[in-house]
């Protein structure tokens, strides 16, 4: 990262921290609400809590913000207090996926897949420190979950087909939500590469049953047709002429 672009934001920060300043004169108070007129300066604000309850922010800043009293919010779990709290989790549920539809607003575990999908999106960002990526990866961390899902049912996909010897999973009983992901991979096709590969190196077919039968008829109906034609050129040239 280039002197200048640094200290261009380095002074950006330094205009929200000036207007914090001016707003906790003006108002008597040390934190903006949303929706009053200061909007800006309250996402401003809530990015700076985000940044330190993940531990991006720059101590220098935090050490400003604490010098007028900005209220943290100390009350939220530090980073190795939330990596212990998705290791009860996968315990609890055999899977470090925390989903964020499946708790109630504001319970533990929904506050977790927050605190999740938070790593995700600083580590996409490139804004996750290292030490933080290396003591995620230990753990098995979920960085993308299409990749994980993908994995998943390459797995299942592999295991039925040493058992069955065929890719056409049923979509009904036990097997419903694998034969429709199969279904839907046939159908719309994948766009990762990898995926792809993935897919080739365990000898996918990726026609499905009844259009490989439908190509096979159609085939036959040719071949059929060749014969009939051959007969009836052969059966013509061998009656004697007048």
């Amino acid at each position: 990262m280039s002197s200048t672009y640094q200290d261009h934001q380095d002074k950006k920060w330094k205009t929200h921290f000036d207007a914090l300043i001016r707003f906790q004169k003006e108002t008597g108070e040390n934190y903006p609400k949303p929706n009053t007129g200061w909007n800006s300066l309250y996402n401003w604000a809530k990015n700076q809590r985000r940044q330190y309850r993940s531990g991006v922010l720059k101590p220098s800043r935090s050490d400003f913000l604490s010098s007028i009293d900005f209220p943290w919010r100390t009350n939220n779990m530090t980073f190795e207090e939330r990596v212990k709290q998705l290791l009860v989790y996968r315990k609890k549920h055999r899977t470090l996926h925390v989903s964020q539809v499946a708790f109630n607003t504001g319970s533990e575990d929904h506050k977790l897949s927050r605190w999740v999908n938070e790593m995700r999106r600083l580590y996409n960002e490139n804004r996750l420190p290292l030490d933080r990526i290396q003591r995620l990866n230990r753990i098995g961390f979920i960085w993308n979950m299409e990749d994980e899902l993908f994995s998943k049912n390459l797995a299942k996909l592999r295991r039925f087909y040493k058992k069955q010897g065929h890719f056409d999973i049923p979509q009904t009983g036990k097997t419903k939500k694998l034969g429709s992901w199969v279904a839907q991979v046939r159908s719309r096709g994948l766009v990762k590469r990898h995926h792809v590969q993935a897919l080739n190196e365990i000898g996918f077919i990726w026609e499905g049953k009844y259009k490989r039968r439908h190509e096979a008829r159609k085939i036959m109906q040719e071949v059929d047709m060749k014969n009939y034609l051959t007969k009836k050129k052969n059966k013509i040239v061998s009656e004697p002429t007048e």
